[in-house]
C-alpha cells in the first residue's frame, strides 16, 4: 500500500482534495442533508462537493430547494477549505496544537500556495486566513445591511455569511435559487459582491504586497505585473460590456446606476466567481464570448480563483513582443527566465487542449438545445476549468457521463494543471541522455 511519505507533492495535493470531495460528498448524501422528500444519488452529490471544494459553483441542484440547512453548511465549508487550500487548514492545526509540521507538509503548503519560499510559506498561510477572516466579515457586514430588514435576523445573518464566504472564495453558490438575478436592480448588494469577489481573485501575496507598501516602500515583480494586468484587463472588459449593454434589451429597464453597477459586475465576476445578474441564455452572443475569453484567463496566481492566470498571459504576450522586437525578455527592468515562458506555454496548450476534448466530447454526447450552438457547451467546459459555475443552462440536464467529465474538468482546474500532470511522474526532472538535435521546418 502506497504511503503518504512515499507520495510526491503533487500527488499529495491531488489526494488532500480527492479525500475532501469524497467526505463532503458523503455528508450530503446523509438525509440531514437534505430537504424532506428530496433524494439525492451519488454523482449529484459527488458533482456538488466537486463544485464546492473547487469553488467552481457549477450545481445539478438547486441549492436553495434540495439542501437543508445541514447541506447548505457543508457545502459553505467545503468552499472555505477549498478556497483557503486544505493544506493552511492542516498546516494551521499542526501550529493551534503546539506540534511542529513535517518538511513534507510544509512542501505541499509551499506548492498549494504557489510560491517559492519555504521559510514564507508558513507566515503567509496565517496571513491568508487572517486576511480572508476579515474580508468575508466585512462583507456578511455589509450584506446584512441589506439581507437582515429583507430576511430577518437569523435568516439575514446566514445568508449574509453565506455568500460573503462564497464571493471571496469565488465559488458563486447561491441560496435564493437564482445566482443574483434577482438583485441586478440592487447596485448595493451587486457591487459587495463585486468587491468580495475581487478580493479573493486578487491574489493574498498581491495584497500583502499592497497594504504594506507604505511601509516597505516597494513592490514585488509579481504584483506589478498583477496591478498592471488586471488593471488594463478590467477597464476594457468593462468598457466593452458596458458598449455591448447598452445596444441591448436586456439592460434596458435598469436605472443608470444599476446598469453601471451591473457592468462592473459582470466584467468582474467572470474572474471565476461564479455569480451573475443576467440569463446567459438571453443576453446574445457577444457578452458570452467576452465572458467566455475573461474565464479562461482567470483571476491571479496564488488567490482563491482559477483559470489561466493573468500573470501566464503577461509571459505569453510579453514573450510574443520581445521575440519580434529581438530583445531580452524582460519587465519592469527585470528579466524573465525562460523557465517561466516554458511553464506558460505548457499551461497555455495544456488549457487549450483540456478545453478543446471536454468541449468535443460534451457536443457528441449532451443535448443542444435549439437557437443555440457550440458556445452553449463552450461555456460550460470553460466555467469548469476555471472554476467559474456561469453556464447558460447545461449543469442540470447534463448526462452522466457529462457529469463525470466535468467533475474532472473542474477538479483539475482547482489543483491546477501543471499539478496534475506532475501526479504522474517526475516531469521536473530532465533526462541526464542528450540526443543529437535534429532540423524541422517550423512555419
Amino acid at each position: 500500500m502506497l504511503q503518504y511519505k512515499n507520495l510526491s507533492v503533487p500527488q499529495t495535493i491531488l489526494l488532500g482534495f480527492a479525500s475532501v470531495i469524497l467526505i463532503g460528498t458523503l455528508l450530503l448524501m446523509l438525509p440531514i442533508s437534505q430537504q424532506p422528500g428530496m433524494e439525492t444519488s451519488f454523482l449529484d452529490a459527488l458533482f456538488t462537493a466537486t463544485s464546492a471544494v473547487c469553488v467552481t459553483g457549477q450545481i445539478t441542484l438547486n441549492t436553495l430547494t434540495h439542501w437543508s440547512y445541514f447541506g447548505k453548511t457543508v457545502i459553505i465549508s467545503l468552499i472555505e477549505i477549498g478556497g483557503l487550500g486544505f493544506m493552511s487548514l492542516v498546516v494551521m492545526g499542526f501550529a493551534l496544537l503546539g506540534r511542529k509540521s513535517s518538511i513534507k507538509n510544509d512542501l505541499v503548503l509551499l506548492e498549494s500556495l504557489n510560491i517559492d519560499s519555504l521559510a514564507e510559506s508558513k507566515q503567509l498561510m496565517f496571513y491568508v486566513i487572517r486576511f480572508a477572516l476579515t474580508i468575508q466579515g466585512l462583507g456578511a457586514l455589509l450584506l446584512s445591511f441589506d439581507f437582515i430588514p429583507r430576511l430577518g435576523w437569523i435568516k439575514g445573518i446566514y445568508y449574509s455569511l453565506f455568500h460573503s464566504i462564497s464571493a471571496f472564495c469565488n465559488a458563486g453558490f447561491d441560496l435564493f435559487g437564482d445566482s443574483l438575478i434577482s438583485f441586478r436592480d440592487n447596485a448595493y448588494v451587486v457591487l459587495v459582491i463585486a468587491f468580495l469577489i475581487f478580493a479573493g481573485g486578487f491574489g493574498f501575496i498581491v495584497w500583502r504586497d499592497v497594504l504594506t507598501y507604505f511601509k516597505n516602500k516597494r513592490l514585488l515583480l509579481h504584483t506589478k505585473i498583477v496591478l498592471m494586468m488586471v488593471g488594463i484587463i478590467l477597464i476594457t472588459s468593462i468598457l466593452l460590456i458596458a458598449y455591448i449593454g447598452e445596444q441591448n434589451p436586456y439592460f434596458a429597464d435598469l436605472s443608470v446606476g444599476d446598469r453601471i453597477a451591473n457592468y462592473i459586475f459582470l466584467a468582474i465576476t467572470p474572474r471565476t466567481a461564479g455569480y451573475t445578474t443576467v440569463d446567459y441564455a438571453q443576453v446574445g452572443l457577444p457578452l458570452v464570448l467576452i465572458t467566455i475569453i475573461l474565464m479562461f484567463i482567470g483571476a491571479t496566481s496564488g488567490s482563491t480563483g482559477g483559470g489561466l492566470k493573468i500573470t501566464t498571459l503577461f509571459v505569453l504576450i510579453l514573450y510574443f513582443i520581445r521575440t519580434f522586437q529581438g530583445k531580452e525578455l524582460s519587465a519592469f527592468k527585470r528579466a524573465i527566465p525562460i523557465d517561466y515562458v516554458k511553464r506558460a506555454l505548457l499551461l497555455f496548450i495544456g488549457s487549450i487542449s483540456l478545453v478543446t476534448i471536454a468541449t468535443l466530447l460534451l457536443a457528441i454526447t449532451e443535448t443542444i438545445p435549439p437557437g443555440f450552438g457550440l458556445e452553449y457547451v463552450l461555456m460550460e467546459v470553460v466555467s469548469c476549468f476555471a472554476t467559474v459555475g456561469l453556464t447558460m443552462g447545461l449543469t442540470p440536464n447534463l448526462t452522466s457521463f457529462g457529469k463525470v467529465l466535468l467533475i474532472l474538468v473542474m477538479f483539475i482546474g482547482r489543483v491546477g494543471l501543471m499539478t496534475f500532470m506532475w501526479s504522474f511522474g517526475d516531469t521536473k526532472k530532465e533526462s541526464s541522455i542528450h540526443l543529437p538535435e535534429g532540423k524541422i521546418m517550423i512555419g
